[in-house]
């Protein structure tokens, strides 16, 4: 059965491991989860959702609300569970591509202005302090024995933060070292 899924749609059956959630709470809780290292869309969720219950692994129960439309609340099936349970144990690791912009115009930053890539890496320092904080506050409110394996995900997204600060120091320090544009523009 694995394979059968996107790498997605099992985030989505993952996620309803914690109970019957509807589509906005299912894009809150991977926010306040995943969402630091897989960030599915919430249009996507709402996406996935109908076809998870179209293959029997996932279920729907429409609630009535009285001051707003009916809302749907989906929970996993025994064939959902075994799904997941045979993505999680299979020896195919998740492999993408990562993308990040900012490393990319650093690349052909002989071409930029010093000063505004400069600005961007100071941006993405402070990106990472603020994430390294929210994830120190998460950190001392965990329950390490109840969410044991989230907290393994915690640890990675912790040094990862922490290294991305590190990083962007040191080439902030890099770009304040370089002789100034004119200079560089003169020896091309």
């Amino acid at each position: 059965m694995a394979g059968v899924l996107s790498d997605t749609e099992y985030a989505v059956l993952g996620l309803l491991t914690f109970g019957e959630r509807s589509g906005y709470e299912l894009d809150k809780l991977a926010a306040r989860g995943i969402g630091y290292f897989w960030r599915p869309a919430k249009s996507k969720i709402y996406g996935i959702l109908p076809r998870l219950v179209e293959r029997g692994f996932a279920e729907s129960t429409t609630v009535a609300q009285a001051s707003r439309p009916d809302k749907q609340l989906y929970r996993l099936t025994p064939d959902g569970v075994g799904a997941l349970r045979e993505w999680l144990d299979s020896g195919h690791p998740i492999r993408g591509v990562s993308r990040d912009g900012l490393l990319l115009k650093l690349f052909f930053g002989a071409h930029a202005d010093r000063r505004a890539l400069r600005a961007q890496v100071a941006d993405r320092k402070r990106a990472a302090e603020r994430q390294l904080a929210e994830l120190e506050e998460i950190e001392r409110s965990i329950d390490r024995a109840r969410d044991f394996f989230p907290y393994l995900t915690l640890l990675h997204g912790l040094e990862d933060a922490r290294s991305t600060i590190v990083w962007a120091e040191r080439a902030l320090a890099e770009l304040d070292r370089l002789p100034a544009e004119e200079e560089l523009r003169s020896r091309a």
